[in-house]
């Protein structure tokens, strides 16, 4: 293995390449600690020691990353990427927070559901959770298990907006549209939004106001 390349990042921040392939970012002291030149080229124990340490970096950098938030497989790869560990680097990170369970794509999208399930229609959910990385398997799966529908979605968002019904049966014409809008704005389906309206009072007697 040779390093045919040290490029500056930052100030004190150096790109080392691999045989010809970025893989990874080193603080100047860290180049000068493994002694790092370009065209320099690692015997086998150099070799597998700088391996170990990179590795070792990544799943470090990947827990830090979890310890801040919950993160999907590949938005979490995407992460590793973009601080600059190669696809090698980036996938020991992966490799090591999954043996430990630190990080799982069912758990993460049905917490994701939960927490965000009162602010968007499912339609604008599946397209977020897709954003993230989650596979369609994983979405379809946790979509089905969560007890949400989009009228669910609607009575809540509504509730947020106004104290009645008939503060909402009171609105013009024009403000009856704006709101029908900024809800299929958020992926709510227009014939749900219209039910929802028409269905106010029974709405008042049952879950929204009471």
């Amino acid at each position: 293995m040779t390093v045919t390349a040290i490029e500056s990042v930052t100030r004190h921040k150096m790109r080392v390449s691999l045989d010809g392939e970025p893989a990874f970012v080193f603080t100047d002291k860290e180049i000068r600690e493994w002694n790092l030149e370009e065209e320099m080229v690692l015997d086998d124990s150099e070799e597998q020691a700088l391996l170990q340490y990179v590795s070792r970096e990544a799943a470090r950098t990947a827990m830090n990353l979890l310890v801040k938030r919950d993160y999907a497989e590949a938005e979490l790869y995407r992460k590793l990427r973009d601080k600059g560990y190669s696809e090698f680097f980036a996938g020991k990170g992966i490799e090591y927070v999954l043996a430990y369970h630190y990080l799982d794509d069912a758990r993460y999208a049905r917490q994701m559901i939960g927490s965000r399930k009162d602010t968007m229609s499912r339609k604008m959910m599946v397209s977020r959770m897709r954003q993230k990385g989650l596979s369609d398997e994983v979405i379809q799966e946790a979509m089905e298990e969560a007890d949400w529908t989009d009228e669910m979605g609607l009575t809540r968002e509504i509730r947020r907006r106004f104290s009645s019904a008939e503060q909402i049966e009171s609105l013009t014409d024009k403000d009856r549209q704006k709101l029908i809008q900024s809800l299929m704005r958020k992926g709510y389906g227009y014939s749900d939004i219209q039910h929802v309206i028409r269905h106010l009072d029974e709405l008042e007697e049952g879950t929204i106001w009471n």
